[in-house]
Protein backbone atom coordinates (compact mmCIF):
# COMPACT_ATOMS: atom_id res chain seq x y z
CA UNK A 1 0.00 0.00 0.00
CA UNK A 2 1.45 3.37 -0.97
CA UNK A 3 0.87 6.84 0.41
CA UNK A 4 1.90 9.76 -1.75
CA UNK A 5 2.47 12.94 0.26
CA UNK A 6 2.29 16.02 -1.95
CA UNK A 7 2.50 18.65 0.78
CA UNK A 8 6.07 19.96 1.11
CA UNK A 9 5.62 21.03 4.74
CA UNK A 10 4.45 17.54 5.64
CA UNK A 11 7.38 15.96 3.81
CA UNK A 12 9.77 18.25 5.70
CA UNK A 13 8.19 17.36 9.05
CA UNK A 14 8.42 13.65 8.26
CA UNK A 15 12.10 14.06 7.35
CA UNK A 16 12.76 15.87 10.65
CA UNK A 17 10.80 13.23 12.55
CA UNK A 18 12.76 10.41 10.91
CA UNK A 19 16.01 12.13 11.85
CA UNK A 20 14.79 12.62 15.42
CA UNK A 21 13.83 8.94 15.77
CA UNK A 22 16.80 7.72 13.75
CA UNK A 23 14.33 5.77 11.66
CA UNK A 24 13.03 5.47 8.13
CA UNK A 25 10.25 7.77 6.98
CA UNK A 26 7.77 4.91 7.26
CA UNK A 27 8.85 4.01 10.79
CA UNK A 28 8.77 7.67 11.85
CA UNK A 29 5.23 8.08 10.52
CA UNK A 30 4.16 4.88 12.28
CA UNK A 31 5.68 5.99 15.60
CA UNK A 32 4.03 9.41 15.32
CA UNK A 33 0.67 7.89 14.43
CA UNK A 34 0.85 5.48 17.37
CA UNK A 35 1.72 8.35 19.74
CA UNK A 36 -1.17 10.40 18.40
CA UNK A 37 -3.59 7.52 18.99
CA UNK A 38 -2.43 7.21 22.61
CA UNK A 39 -3.19 10.90 23.21
CA UNK A 40 -6.78 11.55 24.28
CA UNK A 41 -8.73 13.39 21.66
CA UNK A 42 -10.39 16.70 22.52
CA UNK A 43 -13.73 14.91 22.19
CA UNK A 44 -12.77 12.23 24.74
CA UNK A 45 -11.35 14.89 27.09
CA UNK A 46 -14.60 16.85 26.90
CA UNK A 47 -16.58 13.66 27.46
CA UNK A 48 -14.49 12.83 30.54
CA UNK A 49 -14.98 16.36 31.88
CA UNK A 50 -18.73 16.06 31.38
CA UNK A 51 -18.72 12.75 33.26
CA UNK A 52 -16.87 14.34 36.19
CA UNK A 53 -19.31 17.24 36.19
CA UNK A 54 -22.21 14.78 36.27
CA UNK A 55 -20.66 12.89 39.18
CA UNK A 56 -20.24 16.17 41.07
CA UNK A 57 -23.84 17.16 40.32
CA UNK A 58 -25.09 13.76 41.49
CA UNK A 59 -23.07 14.10 44.69
CA UNK A 60 -24.40 17.59 45.36
CA UNK A 61 -27.95 16.24 44.94
CA UNK A 62 -27.41 13.95 47.97
CA UNK A 63 -26.18 16.75 50.25
CA UNK A 64 -28.55 18.18 52.86
CA UNK A 65 -30.43 21.32 51.86
CA UNK A 66 -28.34 24.44 52.32
CA UNK A 67 -25.07 22.51 52.35
CA UNK A 68 -22.39 24.14 50.23
CA UNK A 69 -19.15 22.35 49.39
CA UNK A 70 -17.45 25.71 48.98
CA UNK A 71 -17.95 26.38 52.71
CA UNK A 72 -15.12 23.98 53.44
CA UNK A 73 -17.14 22.28 56.17
CA UNK A 74 -16.22 18.80 54.99
CA UNK A 75 -13.01 19.07 57.02
CA UNK A 76 -12.32 20.19 60.56
CA UNK A 77 -9.64 22.64 61.70
CA UNK A 78 -7.01 19.87 61.61
CA UNK A 79 -7.86 19.06 58.02
CA UNK A 80 -9.58 15.80 58.90
CA UNK A 81 -12.83 14.71 57.30
CA UNK A 82 -15.82 15.41 59.54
Amino acid sequence: MAINIKNERTVEVVKRLATYYGASYTAAIELAAQAALRTPSPTSQEQALNEVRQIAADYRAYLPAGHDLADGDLYDEAGLYR
